[in-house]
């Protein structure tokens, strides 16, 4: 009988402990961090100055490219666009591939673009490089990029891309 007096004693005084105790104030925030590093970088506008080639009959360009690593190259994506002006003065930023009937064409090396055409070609040209973060699939085409893949990016118009990835 007296151990069952003292439960409920010792319920009641549990539950008092309970209630008595609070949280207390949350206190200031710290100071914010630092800016993480931005993971996809794109170059500013480069008209394209091709130089003629007789021994190749083609027009040429090696733009530098720092964002271009070997990375990059392995398991990344790189995004190239001509800001096409149309002769009633009308802008339309299309990828690269877009210029195929002018005969461009474009190979990627460590730090560097090289631009080859048959005609010879002077739009402002930009590029943007996107780091591989995750390994998919048996080949590049099934990589994704915030699920698309590189197939799908290459040939989306340059504004579809921003809104894409965000920037």
């Amino acid at each position: 009988m007296k151990n069952f007096r003292t439960l409920p004693v010792a319920a009641v005084i549990l539950i008092i402990g309970m209630i008595s105790c609070s949280k207390g104030d949350t206190g200031p925030a710290g100071p914010a961090g630092p800016a993480g590093p931005d993971s996809v970088v794109y170059s500013a506008w480069i008209t394209l100055a091709l130089t003629y080639v007789p021994a190749d009959t083609l027009f040429e360009q090696t733009i530098n490219a720092p964002s271009i690593t070997k990375a990059i190259l392995d398991s990344g994506v790189i995004l190239s666009y001509v800001n096409f002006q149309e002769t009633n003065g009308t802008y339309h930023v299309i990828p690269i591939t877009g210029l195929l009937g002018f005969g461009v064409f474009e190979d990627f090396s460590v730090g560097q673009i090289n631009i080859q055409s048959v005609q010879n070609v002077s739009f402002p040209y930009r590029y943007v490089t996107i780091p591989g973060s995750l390994k998919t699939g048996n080949s590049a085409s099934t990589q994704k990029v915030k699920g698309y893949t590189i197939q799908e990016l290459k040939s989306m118009p340059y504004e579809q891309v921003q809104q894409v990835l965000g920037n």
